[in-house]
Formats: structure tokens, C-alpha cells, sequence
């Protein structure tokens, strides 16, 4: 049973790097239940309840026959984007949104757009 849990949690979290890393662009689909499930050689619930868990999240959105599509940035309901998104609006305060982004960028290891 816990071999499951931390099977489906690995799954979702993998899945979750994917899109913040850019590997799945907004309104990009998913790869299916079914070709994960078969890639993988695990039961497609168990991909399924990563795939729920994740539009849970608010980071993609399930739309019944037609598959799972990765959430625009700007509805994503992620707990961390939230409080990345209040101290952003902290900086604002006292930084110009070009003197943010480079800062940005330079913690990001380069001036990509």
C-alpha cells in the first residue's frame, strides 16, 4: 500500500517539475493516462490519481474524453506561486519590475525571456 502512495507522489511530482521546468507549455495536453500507464508498467489509477492530484492543485485541468491540459501560470492555485506572487508585490514597492526581473533572471542563471 505505501509502495502505491509513494509510486502516485512520484508520479505527480515528476509531472509537476515537467511543467514548471516548461517541458509542457499552457493548454499543452498530457501525455494519456493509458501511455504513462504503459510507459511506466503501472496501473493507469495510479497515474490517474497523480493526474487528480495535480488539478487539485489547480496545475492542470481534466476535461472528461479529451485528456489533461496544463493551466495558464496566471490560474494556477499553487500555495508557493501565492506567496511568490505577494512578495513580488512587496518588492514592487521599492524596485522597478525591470530591476525585479533581472534579479530574477540572474538567479536563474541567465537573461533568457
Amino acid at each position: 500500500m505505501n509502495e502505491k502512495v509513494d509510486l502516485y507522489m512520484r508520479i505527480k511530482s515528476h509531472i509537476e517539475h515537467l511543467i514548471h521546468a516548461g517541458a509542457f507549455l499552457e493548454g499543452e495536453a498530457l501525455p494519456s493516462v493509458r501511455k504513462i500507464a504503459l510507459d511506466m508498467g503501472v496501473n493507469p489509477n495510479t497515474v490517474m490519481k497523480s493526474y487528480q492530484s495535480l488539478e487539485r492543485d489547480g496545475l492542470i485541468e481534466i476535461i472528461p474524453k479529451k485528456g489533461a491540459f496544463v493551466k495558464s501560470f496566471q490560474s494556477i492555485n499553487h500555495p508557493k506561486l501565492k506567496e511568490l506572487d505577494s512578495i513580488i508585490n512587496q518588492l514592487k514597492l521599492d524596485y522597478s519590475s525591470d530591476d525585479i526581473i533581472k534579479y530574477i533572471q540572474s538567479l536563474l542563471g541567465g537573461n533568457k525571456k
